[in-house]
């Protein structure tokens, strides 16, 4: 594939410059074999991350095309869809300490595969309804859940510790890169085909991933033993006392709880301003958000390259402060509207992956083995939590606002404060340890772990 060839193209390039040999096999097998290795894991992550954005777009697209589904039957289809970090994040993380991490995340591709399945199989024998699309939504989400944790776990156990920001990054490009192209790509196959059909399409498709991950070579160490005596509820506990203790890793979810907060509200704003305020079509707005989704792009290819200049600390401040550029959003209202909305999202935007590489890097260096799903599940879960409530906080206070002041006045001033959300992040990590941290430390340095 064409990063693999930058990559190597990048490695060859460095060795040259250092007087090392350029096969990577001469300078250190070990680390050979986990770079190929990672290569293949990448594949089937990318081709993992934009199978599920598809599906993500297609579920809807189907009740609402097939089924003529009202907005109700719409809005449960996506809370069981997102429902499940919230509801098995905690359980997984324990599962994913108590087991080897590849073969759960080839089950759970497996199982993504024919939860996808499920829906043209129902078209085929008759029985297709709305039922059958919230159940596959369910299943998909729950096996999601169980690959996004196995997978988080599993990484640290492919590369050195010192690759694990570059490799971070680099799954983030591909995840911004799915979240850019997947509606379009679910469109277009949708309008080949069918959405049904389209699904089938998109499952036949994770056999891509089973394969590469059959493909890893890299020895994964067994499953620490289980504490005897001890119950779901105490790992599940311990796994959150580790992340709560730690003087890392819990200033940096707060930070990432009033982050997603503001976030989310100003992208749920922005859609009303865009719509109501500024009387942009669906297609002129469509094409605004996948501008904008470019910057995220741009950040996740150069994440591993800011967090090494400016240091951990600094990155991940500036990374929170960047939702404080919503506030130049209503702008839009004197300035032309549509380049206005591109920079200020598209500058947002670039600092997304930036964020969320540095700080799973960090999770994974600083967490010991036998804890990290734990650890990753409960921060994803409390994360994932904020989406929704930042979702209802920014179009409750863009109606509250928009009926005091009017439409224009009110989704602006609700953009601002939005925005400025942002702020409580960057106290947050101001006032820590974490702004004074400039390399990433590992388990054992700063407490790391500090919970048995």
């Amino acid at each position: 594939m064409a990063w693999w060839r930058v990559e190597q193209k990048t490695a060859r390039k460095a060795d040259r410059k250092s007087g090392q040999k350029t096969a990577l096999e001469d300078v250190a097998p070990e680390i050979a074999l986990a770079r190929q290795d990672f290569r293949w894991y990448w594949l089937g992550q990318t081709v993992s991350v934009v199978g599920h954005q598809m599906a993500i777009f297609l579920f809807p697209t189907i009740a609402i095309v097939t089924f003529h589904a009202s907005g109700l039957w719409v809005g449960a289809l996506n809370a069981v869809g997102t429902a499940a970090y919230p509801v098995l994040g905690l359980f997984a993380g324990v599962l994913m300490d108590r087991r080897r991490r590849r073969p759960a995340m080839l089950l759970a591709t497996v199982g993504t595969m024919l939860a996808l399945s499920w829906i043209p199989f129902a078209v085929a024998v008759g029985t297709m309804g709305m039922a059958d699309l919230c159940l596959a939504a369910l299943a998909a989400g729950a096996f999601g859940v169980l690959y996004d944790v196995a997978n988080q776990s599993h990484l640290p156990t492919l590369l050195p510790r010192e690759m694990l920001a570059r490799a971070n990054a680099r799954l983030e490009v591909s995840t911004s890169l799915a979240l850019l192209a997947s509606p379009a790509l679910g469109g277009l196959l949708s309008q080949a085909l069918s959405g049904t059909s389209a699904l089938a399409v998109i499952a036949a498709a994770f056999l891509i991933p089973v394969m590469t991950l059959l493909r890893l070579r890299t020895p994964e160490p067994p499953a620490p033993p289980r504490q005897p005596g001890a119950s779901l509820f105490a790992e599940m506990k311990v796994g959150v006392l580790a992340l709560w203790r730690h003087p890392l890793l819990r200033p940096a979810t707060v930070a990432a709880v009033i982050r997603n907060l503001g976030n989310t509200a100003a992208s749920t704003v922005s859609l009303l301003f865009a719509y109501r305020t500024l009387g942009l079509g669906p297609g002129t707005v469509g094409v605004l958000f996948t501008l904008v989704g470019l910057g995220g792009v741009g950040g996740a290819w150069v994440a591993d390259r800011m967090l090494v200049r400016f240091g951990l600390g600094r990155t991940l401040i500036a990374a929170s402060a960047s939702g404080v550029l919503w506030v130049a959003a209503p702008l839009a209202l004197w300035l032309p509207a549509l380049p206005t909305l591109i920079v200020v999202g598209a500058s947002a935007s670039v600092w997304v992956p930036v964020w969320n590489a540095t700080v799973t890097t960090l999770r994974q260096s600083v967490t010991r083995s036998e804890l990290l799903g734990r650890v990753h599940a409960t921060s994803r879960t409390i994360n994932f939590c904020a989406i929704p409530l930042g979702a209802l906080l920014g179009g409750a206070l863009a109606d509250l606002l928009g009926g005091a002041m009017g439409a224009a006045a009110g989704t602006g001033t609700a953009l601002v404060l939005a925005g400025l959300t942002a702020l409580g992040a960057v106290a947050v990590l101001a006032c820590s340890t974490l702004r004074s941290v400039r390399d990433i430390p590992g388990v054992g340095e700063g407490d790391a772990g500090a919970v048995a």
